[in-house]
């Protein structure tokens, strides 16, 4: 009994040793780079200045002259840029130090609030947290200083409480297209319309607070965020491939190639959009966002629910397949790319772009799948039970 406890201990302490090695390895990696962390383009902001039309004159070019850095592509809603302001108070290197233990901070609190929210017991919480901590979309998020972490923060409040000044707060989901575009969907899906009024406020205050900002007329600068990302879409190698990228080989119009993906995962998110569990149905939305939206490997931390459903619902089978492809992502990844010599951040272009593409889409339709034969069963019940 006491060698029990002690491997248990043993395990425990090694476990903790490698989330703690993990998030301070994604720390330090943040303080050297911290890539997509927008803030040069919020200094623009701040100065006045319309970042979307600076970046649609062409001067975002990597120049010596070029004062937007890195891969700050500006290619989030006005609103992101306003909050953000209070970064430009402080110099690049510790608005990066900030940005990274707010993110750090923002990531624990999300796992904390889910497992806490849909009733996961302390070692099962202790065990996902762990997993998230040290995976490698983990570190590279941190790393790189993305926002997609602050975004699904505000999308999951509806989930936890469904209240007016939660259903609003998550309307700030909506400045990183993406990743708020599925929430959006789901409230037009469910018929929320009060719900989507209410969520559309941070983009409208964000909106306008931007025009106050750099004098821009708002009419104009109300079609900028959606010229941006068409301007991008038109470099190739811009944005990660999906399964809809092999559209632009038959020359389709880059808004069908748009609008498509759209239209499945509203027809998704209306199908689930009465299912009794959050959970599930919290999981299957963010799927949704992964599947039918470009996206980089960071983005993946929003496999997150999916890891909290799969590990409470350990016995059905669905679960060890959603945990084999959510560890494929979190972790093997990584190992491959020890192998081939490359880094895990150029996976979602080219080929394995597309494989990993259909991996998610593959494991969406199994858990639609798996939603429905219980639906079924649990009909068949209810009509013998009378």
């Amino acid at each position: 009994m006491k060698l029990k406890n002690i491997l248990r201990s043993l395990i425990i302490i090694i476990i903790i040793i490698s989330s703690l090695a993990s998030v301070t390895k994604a720390f330090y990696n943040a303080q050297k780079l911290s890539f997509d962390f927008h803030l040069s383009p919020t200094k623009l902001v701040a100065d006045g200045i319309n970042h979307y039309r600076y970046i649609l004159d062409g001067k975002h070019d990597d120049s010596p002259n070029d004062v937007i850095k890195y891969d700050q592509n500006g290619i989030y809603a006005q609103g992101l840029f306003v909050i953000l302001i209070p970064f430009t108070f402080l110099d690049w290197e510790n608005a990066k130090l900030t940005w990274s233990l707010i993110n750090i901070f923002i990531s624990i609190l999300i796992c904390l609030i889910l497992c806490k929210k849909f009733k996961i017991n302390r070692i099962n919480t202790f065990f996902i947290l762990s997993i998230f901590l040290t995976s490698t979309v983990y570190r590279i998020h941190i790393a790189y200083g993305q926002q997609t972490l602050l975004m699904f923060l505000f999308l999951i409040l509806p989930f936890i409480r469904m209240n007016y000044i939660n259903i609003t707060l998550s309307g700030i989901a909506f400045f990183k297209y993406n990743i708020g575009y599925g929430l959006f969907l789901f409230f037009l899906a469910s018929k929320k319309i009060k719900y989507l009024i209410l969520s559309s406020i941070p983009l409208v205050i964000g909106w306008l607070t931007y025009c106050f900002i750099t004098e821009t007329n708002i009419v104009v600068n109300l079609f900028e965020p959606l010229k941006v990302i068409m301007y991008w879409n038109n470099d190739d190698s811009h944005f990660p491939v999906t399964i809809f990228s092999l559209l632009k080989l038959l020359n389709f119009n880059s808004y069908i190639i748009l609008i498509l993906p759209l239209l499945i995962t509203f027809f998704i998110v209306k199908k689930i959009s009465k299912d009794e569990d959050d959970l599930k149905k919290l999981s299957i939305i963010c799927l949704c966002i992964l599947g039918f939206a470009p996206h980089q490997l960071h983005d993946y931390v929003i496999l997150l629910p999916l890891l909290i459903y799969s590990i409470k619902n350990l016995k059905e089978i669905v679960s060890i397949l959603n945990l084999i492809v959510i560890f494929y992502f979190f972790y093997f990844l990584r190992v491959i790319s020890f192998f081939y010599d490359f880094e895990p951040w150029v996976i979602p272009y080219g080929f394995s772009g597309y494989l990993n593409n259909l991996i998610i889409i593959v494991i969406l339709c199994v858990n639609l799948i798996n939603l429905k034969y219980i639906k079924n069963r649990f009909k068949k019940k209810s009509y013998s039970i009378n």
